[in-house]
Formats: structure tokens, sequence, C-alpha cells
């Protein structure tokens, strides 16, 4: 650990097909903290079970993966998952995974965006996201229910109910959108699901005097703060 995580190690916990996420916090995080990968595992072919088997196998998938191994927090990289299960069962889950990791907190990605917004008093946000429309309902319901004014949307069309699609969409496509949602009257956009690139447009657009987040921007900005540490600088993460 020490040659390698000399500030800690993380784990980030992923869905099974998704190239993003690791992609993501890699270029985030400094260089002297590391992270595992722990693949979130579901045979289903419904995309709505698969996305809450995610979560609620969490703690099973820690303990035949890792096996022991010591992390300092899991980031949870399934901004779905959250949406669709119930907070009762979510709760439970956390701390059985959170026990499986010798009690190390596990972070959400919603919960670290709950914790940006408070942070940063936002309480009115434009969503863009690439989620089928039955999925987009239930993230719009979701900040609603937890006190959080949705007052603009935009969907990246996948041409498909299934999410794995999402994971095919580049920045381009996703660009369009968040510059409409820009001109919103909103404190800040949410580029909710880890599965979509985001961190260009973040660097890209953020000097637009709106504040841009994503999904896994949060969950690792948060992860760190647990630590005491920083993130990378932004104009840092593509060089």
């Amino acid at each position: 650990m020490k040659d390698y995580a000399i500030k800690g190690r993380l784990a980030v916990a992923t869905p099974q097909a998704n190239p993003t996420v690791e992609a993501e916090v890699r270029r985030i995080l400094p260089n002297d903290v590391d992270y595992c990968t722990l693949r979130l595992l579901s045979e289903s072919g419904d995309p709505k079970t698969r996305l809450i088997e995610y979560l609620t196998s969490l703690p099973e998938t820690i303990k035949s993966q890792f096996s022991g191994l010591s992390v300092l927090n899991l980031l949870f990289g399934c901004t779905a998952s959250s949406y669709l299960t119930d907070e009762k069962t979510e709760k439970n889950v956390l701390r059985l995974a959170s026990e499986a990791l010798d009690g190390a907190q596990v972070i959400t990605a919603t919960e670290a965006i709950k914790q940006y917004f408070n942070k940063n008093n936002i309480k009115k946000i434009g969503i863009l996201t690439p989620y089928p429309a039955w999925l987009q309902q239930h993230a719009e319901k979701y900040w609603a229910d937890h006190g959080v004014e949705v007052i603009a949307t935009e969907r990246v069309e996948i041409g498909s109910d299934d999410t794995y699609k999402i994971y095919e969409l580049s920045t381009n496509d996703a660009r369009p959108g968040l510059v409409r949602l820009t001109k919103e009257d909103c404190d800040a956009v949410l580029i909710s699901g880890t599965g979509m690139p985001s961190l260009r447009l973040i660097s890209e657009l953020g000097s637009t005097g709106k504040k841009i987040v994503s999904s896994n921007y949060a969950m690792t900005l948060i992860g760190l703060s647990y630590l005491g540490l920083s993130p990378k600088n932004q104009k840092d993460w593509f060089n």
C-alpha cells in the first residue's frame, strides 16, 4: 500500500459493463491515492432488476471479490440503483457492505451528489441523463422527493429501454443538451449516470458560471473529502 497508495486506497464499485467509472475516477484522484475495482454483477436481462441487484447484492459481491482487501472507503458507482431502491433497503445494504469492508464508509453516487448540493447551497437543478424514459422518471422523482427542484431536463437518446446502450455514448452526444441546460435559471446542472462521459464537459463548460456536477465527479470529490484530500486540478485531468 505504501508504494502505490501513499495517501490511501479506495474501492470503486462499477456496473459490470460500464467502461467510464474507472476512467473518470482515475483522472480525478491525486497520484498518491489508488483504487481497486469491484464489478457489480447481475445475470438479469431486465434492466430495472439488474440495477437493483447491483445494490442489493453488494455485501456478497464485496466478500467474493475482495476477500478481506483493506480500503478506506468504497465509491458505489451506479446512480440508478439508488433511484430504484427504497431508502430503508439501501440503508440496510450499505450497513452490511460497510461491515464486509471492516467498517469502511460506503458512499453512493446519489449521497455524494446530495452532499455536493448541500455544500454549494443548490436548490434548483437541470438534469442531463442518458436514461431510457422509464428511468428518467425515477431520477426526476428522486430529486424532487429530496427537496431539489428540477426545473429543466435533457435526455440523450440511446434508442433502447436497456441501459447497456449508455456505454456507447461519447462527450459529443451529451454536449448539446448540457449547453441548453446551462442557459436555464438553475443553480447547477447535474449529469446523472456514471456510464456517460462527463469530465470533458465539466472542464469545457464549467467556465459558463453555472455549476456542473456529474455522478462520477461528485462521488470521487466527496470520497476524497472524507479522507481530508482534494481532487486533481481540472487542467490535469487529460494531461
